[in-house]
């Protein structure tokens, strides 16, 4: 059976893109050209044996050199996408809650803080489900969709909704 070649796509947005490389170009420069210096300045500590600075700088390096090989990764597979963004109404047993900007990114951009959404998630696939004025729930939260994909989303637009309750 001949084996396919299949490499994962990593989506994100180019403001995720960007930020990736910002990163990696940041560990791969600054962040290793200090763990090399704290590594340095360990070993002239002497006795390697019981040298807990060395032992922290080789882990600090360690871990440094794992991330740059993510990060690699992740921009080598990456497949640009276009941020959607939503204005969602929050309710909790029928009364509302509150009003979010919310925006649909890649994965491994996801930051439930921020309101910023991964694709594959169970509330993303919800939202690719209805329409704007369309209501859906998740567990005993229920959202509306006040504006789809929009041309431009901003506080003041999110103010807007917030007094049309």
């Amino acid at each position: 059976m001949a084996e396919e070649n299949t490499q994962v796509v990593n989506e994100m947005t180019q403001e995720g893109y960007n930020e990736k490389v910002k990163e990696l170009n940041e560990r791969m420069n600054e962040k290793r050209n200090a763990i090399s210096e704290q590594i340095k300045y360990a070993k002239s500590l002497g006795d390697f044996s019981e040298n807990a600075e060395l032992d922290a700088a080789k882990e600090a390096e360690n871990e440094n050199e794992k991330a740059i090989l993510r990060l690699q990764h992740e921009i080598a597979t990456a497949k640009i996408i276009k941020p959607q963004k939503f204005i969602i109404c929050e309710k909790e047993n029928g009364q509302v809650v509150d009003y979010y900007i919310c925006e649909l990114v890649g994965e491994t951009e996801s930051d439930f803080i921020q309101h910023k959404i991964s694709r594959q998630s169970l509330f993303a696939q919800e939202i690719g489900k209805h329409k704007k004025g369309e209501s859906f729930k998740i567990n005993e939260f229920e959202f509306v969709i006040i504006e789809d994909s929009p041309r431009q989303i901003t506080e003041e637009n999110l103010e807007k909704a917030r007094n049309n309750k």
